[in-house]
């Protein structure tokens, strides 16, 4: 199994996440729908895979030639509400101390959950590019998580946008400590 598929098979799901958003609308899309398109693209790029959704404590456990991989996903979406009478609501999702302590807990996991057979550990992180949108305070999703980069607790990370969507791809280095 190429390591490369998981950053190819998140751009896939990413332009088949918002050809379903010109349809539904992209603040109606969630983490599910979108790793629904990353399995469908992976067996577009594995030969015969075999998934298992919410696996043990894991999102998804992908198999394919002899190969397990351990796959976190995180998809942030800041979305408007509606009152019933149509006018403008609070905002829902979005950039939040929250956010960020569930993707470093996430990084946590996949780096020191020792599990014998397991020969690749990703955490997809999709997010909507919501720095300019009006009425943001200064913590926007891009801001938290634009610059992530190779580091202790990240071996790789590819980046890459599509449309009004960016993605990050971690490779979790082996061991203990938070993303930094």
């Amino acid at each position: 199994m190429n390591e490369e598929w998981v950053p190819e098979a998140t751009r896939l799901a990413m332009i088949r996440i918002l050809e379903h958003a010109e349809l539904v609308g992209l603040a109606n899309t969630e983490e599910f729908t979108f790793r629904s398109f990353f399995m469908a693209a992976a067996c577009e790029l594995l030969d015969k895979p075999r998934f298992q959704t919410e696996w043990r404590t894991f999102d998804l456990l992908v198999q394919a030639d002899d190969t397990a991989s351990l796959i976190e996903f995180k998809y942030y979406m800041s979305r408007p509400t509606y009152r019933l009478d149509g006018s403008p609501g609070p905002r829902k999702g979005g950039a939040s101390a929250k956010n960020e302590r569930e993707f470093h807990a996430c990084v946590q996991k996949l780096r020191t959950t020792a599990i014998d057979g397991i020969d690749q550990r990703r955490l997809v992180l999709v997010y909507h590019r919501d720095d300019h949108a009006p009425g943001r305070s200064s913590r926007s999703l891009h801001r938290s998580y634009g610059r992530l980069g190779p580091s202790a607790s990240a071996a790789r990370v590819w980046a890459f946008a599509h449309g009004a969507l960016e993605a990050r791809v971690l490779e979790p280095t082996p061991g203990s400590g938070r993303l930094g």
